[in-house]
């Protein structure tokens, strides 16, 4: 048997994230183990005329400083004190981040929420979760929230 030392949960910030969380810091409560919260962004740019991008001066700085802040107040909503949850910001491709967080901090399992989305809806927007599961070298555990 595998033995589960560090979840990680990435998570959207939304509501329909915090069941994944929920479940997240439950499991890791009955093992034992720690949980790592993980919000991935891509970063904001503006096209110029001339074709180029450019990320406005501090525009970055004070969308990083938000972002933490809902991670911070997303911990806060655990009522288990006894789980160690440390937060994570990323930034790039969604997908990519996590499985490449994943790798890089030794994670045991993966606990993300999908939306359960179908149809159009799932054609036009993807789903983070379905990518992490087919690109994930770690144990990924989908919870369908809505």
């Amino acid at each position: 048997m595998f033995e589960i030392r560090r979840i990680l949960c990435p998570v959207d910030l939304s509501e329909t994230s915090k069941p994944a969380f929920e479940y997240a810091v439950a499991l890791a409560a009955q093992l034992g183990a720690e949980l790592e919260l993980l919000h991935v962004y891509q970063s904001p740019a503006y096209a110029l005329p001339e074709g180029g991008l450019e990320i406005p001066v501090g525009l970055e700085v004070e969308l990083e400083n938000r972002l933490q802040q809902q991670l911070d107040a997303f911990v806060k909503h655990s009522t288990d004190t006894s789980v160690k949850i440390t937060t994570v910001l990323g930034k790039g491709i969604p997908y990519v981040e996590i499985t490449h967080a994943a790798k890089q901090r030794q994670a045991d399992l993966i606990v993300i929420g999908t939306h359960g989305r179908t149809g159009l809806a799932h054609l036009l927007i993807g789903s983070v979760a379905e990518w992490v599961v087919r690109t994930s070298e770690v144990p990924v555990l989908s919870i369908r929230t809505r």
